[in-house]
């Protein structure tokens, strides 16, 4: 499937509600839920949009997910009716999309915030769409200059700053308009479903994420994960392989590429891992080979189930005398090291190859 650019987004509808943490014993705090739709000033309009803009775009860590949740109450099928919906049934689908929120944070170290519901369209297509923002509040200040005197003004809750990763965002994109079917609801089929959530660019967070894309949106960020996964490792190794600088630079590349692969962060991203691991000379024609080889330029969700036995460490042998011989973790070790008799104090050894460099 192609990459979605998200570009163009703009708002036509926006409402808020509160949702709270859960008590100490697990109780549910309902959500205070209000009844008007929020009016935007076009400075605070734009700001909404360029955030969620840059939360789910190319070079972030928004995710294509998987809708496997299109029951009656799910959150699919009440974003799809809400987007073209009326303004009081939009209101009426916002506060049970917020009860549903409510109802799937079941631990109380799971904080609450300011649930934003909003539809409008996106995309060269202009498509229509409709999206849930779950944002903590923060505290800041700000800044008051009267007469060249500088003063704090403490804003106890704060929302969407530049600095703050404090969201998670839903969207669901309708890819042509049809009526729901008869008893069946809206198919999901037709719809384009993308997460943000800033846990995702953590290590060992997925579940604690799990609430909102899982039991909320009722999505499945690792659909296809261990396919993209498999492509971004294959691709990226035959670049290297193909790179016209020295074989000790190209053995570095792959050990990165398996490093990173091994890390315990649960996304890589091909524009990220291109800035942090090749020179700028290459970087470019790289990210362009990968799209055209049809890796996301969006983040991928690691799983290495398919690629495990490659991703392990390579191989050592340290003699006695403190010299040490590695072999590539992806090869064939018969086929590269032969290690033979030893005789006074010495071991044969034989090596496939040449040697090329020494240092």
């Amino acid at each position: 499937m192609d990459q979605y650019k998200f570009e163009g987004l703009t708002i036509e509808r926006l409402i808020a509600h509160t949702i709270f943490a859960r008590g100490k014993d697990k109780a549910l705090v309902p959500p205070n839920l209000t009844n008007e739709l929020i009016p935007l000033s076009g400075d605070a309009k734009d700001l909404i949009q360029l955030r969620v803009t840059a939360a789910l775009g190319s070079s972030s860590h928004g995710l294509e997910v998987q809708v496997v949740k299109s029951d009656t109450n799910s959150f699919m099928q009440r974003a799809a009716a809400s987007i073209h919906a009326s303004d009081d049934d939009f209101k009426h689908f916002s506060k049970e999309i917020a009860k549903s929120l409510a109802d799937a944070q079941t631990n109380p170290k799971w904080p609450g915030g300011v649930l934003i519901i909003f539809n409008g369209k996106v995309g060269e297509s202009q498509q229509p769409f409709l999206a849930a923002l779950k944002a903590e509040t923060d505290k800041g200040f700000d800044v008051e200059e009267v007469n060249g005197k500088i003063t704090l003004k403490l804003i106890k809750k704060m929302l969407l700053s530049q600095t703050q990763r404090l969201y998670k965002i839903g969207i669901l994109i309708e890819n042509q308009y049809q009526k729901p079917v008869d008893g069946g609801g809206f198919l999901p089929a037709n719809y384009r479903a993308f997460l943000f959530d800033h846990l995702l660019t953590a290590t060992e967070t997925k579940p604690a994420a799990a609430y909102f894309y899982d039991t909320f949106l009722g999505m499945s960020i690792t659909g296809s994960s261990k396919f993209q996964t498999r492509l971004f490792y294959e691709e990226t190794k035959l670049y290297i392989d193909a790179m016209p600088i020295d074989d000790g630079d190209k053995y570095d590349l792959r050990e990165a590429l398996r490093s990173e692969l091994r890390s315990q962060n649960a996304t890589i991203q091909l524009k990220e891992f291109a800035d942090t691991h090749f020179e700028p000379e290459h970087r470019a024609d790289y990210i362009k080979t990968m799209l055209e080889k049809g890796v996301p330029d969006s983040a991928v969700v690691k799983d290495v189930e398919y690629i495990k036995a490659k991703l392990r460490r390579p191989r050592n042998f340290m003699f006695s005398s403190g010299v040490k011989i590695q072999a590539p973790a992806d090869a064939s070790l018969n086929e590269l090291v032969i290690i033979g008799q030893q005789s006074d104090g010495y071991t044969t050894v034989q090596i496939k190859g040449g040697v090329q460099t020494r240092e």
